[in-house]
C-alpha cells in the first residue's frame, strides 16, 4: 500500500474513535476496548519508530536547522524530542532486527517493552530467544532480565560496562540568575541504588506531616537534611543504617557466577560489585517457593562486626591502597581471602579499602594476598606493591578486639548441599530468567 494511503486510513480510523458514544458502551465492553486501542497504539508506535529511524538515516532534517528528525518533528508537531529520538532508536533496532520488528508490529511486545529491551541490551542484537523470555514478563522485570541476559551472553564486557558507567558519573551545581541553584547529575547503578536508598529513607520518616510538600520537593529536602547533618558532624561515614538490599543467586557469590544483582530501589549490579558489597554485607539466606512466594528468609549475619570494624580503623586509620588516604571510616572492609573461599573474618584476613579501590580489588586481574599485616596488591601487569598500616612494626597485641572465626566463614562442605528447587523439585541449574530458589541479599 501506499505509505499516503495507509496514513491516511490511519487518520479516517481514529477520527472515527471520535465519533463513539463511550457513554453507551456497556461497562464489560470498555475494558477490552481500551485494551485493543492500546494494543493498536503500541503497533503505530512501532511504525513510527521506523519511519523516524528512516528520516533521520536519510538526513531528512537536513537544512531545517535542527540536530536530528526527533528535534525537527518535535518542532513540528509539538511531541518530546526525547520520545522521538527513544522513537527512532526502536526503529534502529528494528531495522537490525527481523525478531524484534515482527514482536512489534505483531503485537508481541509493546513498543514500551521493546524499548526498553533495546536500551538494556546496548549493541547486543535483540534475538528471538530474548523476545520469548521477557514476552510475559511485566514492564518492571524487563530491564533486570536483559542486563542478566547480557551479561551472561559476555561477562567480560559487563565489567568494561560498570566501568564505563562509573567513569561517566558527575554532580554539576550551578547558580541561577534569581538565586537559586540547580543540580544535575548522573550516577552509576551502585552510586544511584544507594543514594535513593538514603533519601527514600530521609523522606520516609516525614510521610504523614501534612505539609503539602510534593515528592520532589521532599527529595530536594532530603539532600538538605543530609548535607546539614554531616555539616553539624553528625554523618561520620562508613557504616549507616541506610539498608541497600540486593539479592543475587547463591553461585554469583560463591562460585563466581556472572547473574547481576536485583537491588530493592531498581537499578540491578554487575557480579563484581555484588560481592565487593558482600564483603561487609549483612547476609540473610532467602528461600523462594512457586510465584516467587518467600519460604524463609533467614536471619541477618553480618561478617564484620562494629568492634571488628572499629579495631580496623585503628589499625589502617585509612584505605589500605597504596598512596590513599580516604579515611577510615569511610572506607569498606575487605576479605584478604574472600569469605565464599572460606576466608575466617578476623582482623588477618581483612583489610580497609576504599570504595574506588575496593571496587578496583574485585576486578579481573586485581588480586589481593597476604594478611592485615602485610597486604600485597597484584597489578594486571605482574607488579606487586606492598601495603603495611601506619605504625607497623610495633608489637602485635590482642587488645584491639579480634574476633575468632566461628561460623561467619561458610562450612567448606556445606556449599554442596544446597536447598533444592522448591518450584521444580530438583537442584539443577536455573532457567536464565527464572528466580533462583537460593538466594542471597545483602543488607
Amino acid at each position: 500500500m501506499d505509505p499516503t494511503n495507509a496514513v491516511a486510513a490511519v487518520l479516517t480510523a481514529v477520527d472515527a474513535l471520535g465519533k463513539i458514544d463511550l457513554d453507551s458502551i456497556d461497562i464489560s465492553e470498555r475494558k477490552p476496548l481500551l485494551v485493543q486501542m492500546k494494543r493498536a497504539q503500541s503497533k503505530l508506535d512501532g511504525h513510527i519508530g521506523r519511519a523516524t529511524y528512516a528520516a533521520d538515516a536519510a538526513g531528512a532534517f537536513i537544512g531545517t536547522g535542527s540536530r536530528d528528525t526527533a528535534e525537527w518533528l518535535a518542532k513540528e508537531t509539538g511531541t518530546s524530542a526525547r520520545k522521538n529520538r527513544t522513537a527512532g532508536e526502536l526503529g534502529e533496532a528494528m531495522s537490525k532486527s527481523d525478531a524484534l520488528t515482527d514482536a512489534v508490529t505483531s503485537g508481541s511486545i509493546s513498543s514500551d517493552k521493546a524499548s526498553t529491551v533495546v536500551g538494556a541490551a546496548g549493541d547486543e542484537a535483540v534475538d528471538t530467544d530474548l523476545i520469548a523470555a521477557v514476552a510475559d514478563l511485566p514492564l518492571p522485570a524487563v530491564k533486570p532480565a536483559v542486563e542478566d541476559w547480557r551479561a551472561r551472553k559476555h561477562p567480560e564486557r559487563d565489567v568494561d560496562i560498570a566501568e564505563g558507567q562509573r567513569a561517566r558519573r558527575y554532580l554539576r551545581l550551578t547558580d541561577q540568575a534569581d538565586g537559586m541553584t540547580r543540580i544535575d547529575g548522573l550516577l552509576d547503578p551502585e552510586s544511584g541504588a544507594i543514594v535513593r536508598s538514603t533519601l527514600d529513607g530521609i523522606m520516609n520518616e516525614s510521610f504523614n506531616d501534612n505539609t503539602r510538600r510534593t515528592r520532589d520537593q521532599r527529595r530536594a529536602d532530603a539532600v538538605t537534611q543530609l548535607a546539614h547533618a554531616a555539616s553539624k558532624g553528625k554523618i561520620t561515614g562508613g557504616r549507616s543504617n541506610t539498608k541497600l538490599l540486593a539479592t543475587v543467586p547463591f553461585e554469583t557469590i560463591t562460585e563466581r557466577a556472572g547473574q547481576r544483582g536485583v537491588t530493592h530501589v531498581g537499578p540491578t549490579l554487575d557480579p563484581a560489585t555484588v560481592r565487593k558489597l558482600a564483603c561487609d554485607a549483612g547476609i540473610h539466606r532467602v528461600i523462594t517457593g512457586p510465584g516467587s512466594s518467600i519460604l524463609d528468609f533467614g536471619h541477618e549475619t553480618r561478617l564484620v562486626s562494629e568492634n571488628l570494624f572499629l579495631a580496623l580503623v585503628a589499625r589502617d586509620q585509612h584505605c589500605r591502597w597504596p598512596g590513599c588516604t580516604i579515611r577510615a571510616t569511610w572506607c569498606d572492609a575487605h576479605h584478604i581471602v574472600e569469605w565464599f573461599e572460606n576466608g575466617p573474618t578476623n582482623d588477618d584476613n581483612c583489610a580497609l579499602l576504599c570504595h574506588r579501590h575496593h571496587q578496583m580489588s574485585h576486578q579481573p586481574g586485581w588480586k589481593l594476598s597476604g594478611n592485615g599485616a602485610e597486604l600485597r596488591i597484584h597489578h594486571p601487569d605482574g607488579t606487586v606493591e606492598v601495603s603495611k598500616p601506619p605504625g607497623a612494626g610495633a608489637p602485635r597485641t590482642d587488645s584491639i578486639g579480634r574476633e575468632q572465626a566461628t561460623n561467619n566463614a561458610p562450612d567448606p562442605g556445606s556449599q554442596t548441599e544446597l536447598m533444592p528447587n522448591l518450584a521444580s523439585g530438583t537442584a539443577g541449574a536455573p532457567n536464565l530468567f527464572d528466580l533462583h530458589p537460593e538466594q542471597i541479599t545483602l543488607a
